[in-house]
Order: structure tokens, then C-alpha cells, then sequence
């Protein structure tokens, strides 16, 4: 079997190659990360740059306890947490009926809406920001929970994995219940919905990423009262606000916490409906 495995590597030169690709990909990419927790757990604010391993569990309590006291992280991630929760709720009801619409429905320009759906999803945010500004402000929902999730609520990202996810879904299942006598809804929350659990688990935890890190919309919407982590964390690291780079590490780690341990939980969940929807990247 050894003898099969090594001569199967040497038939294949190139999974070894994309394996030390990975890895060193993998490793540049968790070099950041090792240096935020190095440096918030770092007493020398002099020489900050050669500071290569944490040394002081003391000074990350102090630095941590400072952001936590003086630089508006809590209210911060308390707003970004609801606004996100607002958006993924919405979403998964406006994302789960377009999916079920579109799989288990004929109707006029089908095929059409379809491609506009996926064609927005590769359209950049920057060009439909202002439209979606004026229709935020004059409805009044300028600097709120929902005026901040409005750009998130409908997700063509989401859709395309949702309707992935219903091919496992059997037509059938869905005939014999409308033969049965059940309506459009009942069919929808009864039958389908349950189905697409695992797809709206994966879709829930993609949107909170992308959420939690957005920048744009929550810094141009929001004003006093709604503060987005994002905003307030690049305001910490801007030319206006001098405090020790560690104080600013600490906060970017507070920041980094709630969308890195979700994914973690999830991953699995994650790779797995990516893989499924067809998406690489």
C-alpha cells in the first residue's frame, strides 16, 4: 500500500506542488493574525516592530481592559451585532422564497430573472451605493438598525446556494403535497424550508462575515446613533486619534473575535456548502 501511495505522489508532481502552495499561502495569511496577538500581549512599546512572541499576560489585560473602557468598542459591537442579525433574518426569509420560486416554479421570464440575479451578484457595491443611500434617506431609515442592514437583506449569494441546496429537495415530495391540497406557504414552511436547513445555516454564516467586515455602507448610513465595529476601528487607527499601537492591535483583535470563532464553529458547514454550490475561491 506505502509503495502504491509513493508511486501515485510520483505520478502526480502537482498535488504536491499545490500542497506547498496551500501551505505557504495558509502560512502568510496567519502571519497578521500571530502578530495583533503578539503585540497586544507585549510590554516594549519602543521597538514594537521586533517584538516577534508574546511576553506579558499583564499587559494584554491592560491593554484589553483600556479598549474595552475608553475606545466605544462595546456599544460598537453591540450595534454591529444587531444590525447583522436584523440583515441575516431578512435575508434568509427573501433569499429561501426567491430559491423555492425559482426551483419548484415555471413563470413569465424566468430564465431572465435568473440571469439578472447572478449578474447582480458579480455587480461591485460602489455602483448602486448612491441610489441605495437616497432610498434609505428618504425613507427615513438614515442611521438605524435597519437603514444599515437594508444593503444586506437581499442576497443573490445566498439565493444561488439556497437553490443548490433544493436539488436534493425530491419534486415529487413537493407534487403529492399540492395534490394533497396544500397551499404555496404550506408547501414553502412545511416542506421546503426544513429541507434547506443546512443551506441556510451556510448562507446565515456567509452574510455574518461579510457584514461584520463591511466598511462602506455602514460608515456612510450610520452616524450617532449606530456605530459599526468597522468604523469605529478605523477611526482608532486613523491620524486623529493618537494612542499606543497596542491599544490599536487590541481593539482590531476584539473586532476579529466574534466573525473568527463563527467560522470556526461553522467551518465545516461552510467548506461543505461551498463545495456543493460550485463556488471556488
Amino acid at each position: 500500500m506505502k509503495r502504491h501511495k509513493n508511486k501515485n505522489r510520483l505520478k502526480n508532481p502537482g498535488s504536491g506542488i499545490l500542497t506547498v502552495l496551500a501551505s505557504i499561502w495558509v502560512a502568510v495569511d496567519l502571519v497578521p493574525i500571530y502578530l495583533v496577538v503578539t503585540w497586544v500581549f507585549s510590554d516594549n512599546s519602543r521597538n514594537l516592530l521586533r517584538t516577534y512572541f508574546p511576553n506579558s499576560i499583564g499587559a494584554a489585560i491592560e491593554h484589553l481592559t483600556y479598549v474595552f473602557n475608553n475606545c466605544n468598542i462595546p456599544e460598537a459591537l453591540k450595534d454591529t451585532f444587531i444590525y447583522t442579525v436584523i440583515a441575516i433574518a431578512i435575508m434568509l426569509i427573501t433569499a429561501s422564497l426567491a430559491a423555492y420560486e425559482f426551483k419548484f416554479y415555471d413563470f413569465p421570464l424566468k430564465k431572465l430573472l435568473f440571469s439578472v440575479v447572478m449578474v447582480s451578484m458579480m455587480m461591485p457595491f460602489v455602483l448602486y451605493v448612491i441610489p441605495l443611500y437616497r432610498f434609505v434617506y428618504n425613507l427615513g431609515l438614515a442611521d438605524t438598525y435597519l437603514g444599515v442592514a437594508v444593503a444586506f437583506m437581499v442576497s443573490p449569494l445566498s439565493v444561488f446556494i439556497l437553490i443548490q441546496f433544493s436539488d436534493s429537495i425530491p419534486n415529487g415530495l413537493v407534487e403529492s403535497a399540492r395534490i394533497d391540497g396544500a397551499g404555496h406557504f404550506q408547501v414553502y414552511f412545511h416542506i421546503v424550508l426544513p429541507l434547506m436547513r443546512n443551506g441556510l445555516i451556510v448562507s446565515s454564516i456567509l452574510l455574518f462575515l461579510r457584514v461584520w467586515g463591511s466598511y462602506l455602507w455602514p460608515k456612510l448610513v450610520s452616524a450617532t446613533n449606530v456605530t459599526a465595529i468597522s468604523a469605529t476601528i478605523t477611526n482608532l487607527i486613523g491620524p486623529n486619534f493618537y494612542v499606543d499601537a497596542r491599544i490599536k492591535v487590541a481593539a482590531m483583535l476584539v473586532a476579529m473575535l466574534p466573525p473568527l470563532i463563527v467560522y470556526l464553529v461553522f467551518q465545516k458547514k461552510v467548506i461543505a456548502g461551498i463545495a456543493m454550490s460550485g463556488i471556488k475561491g
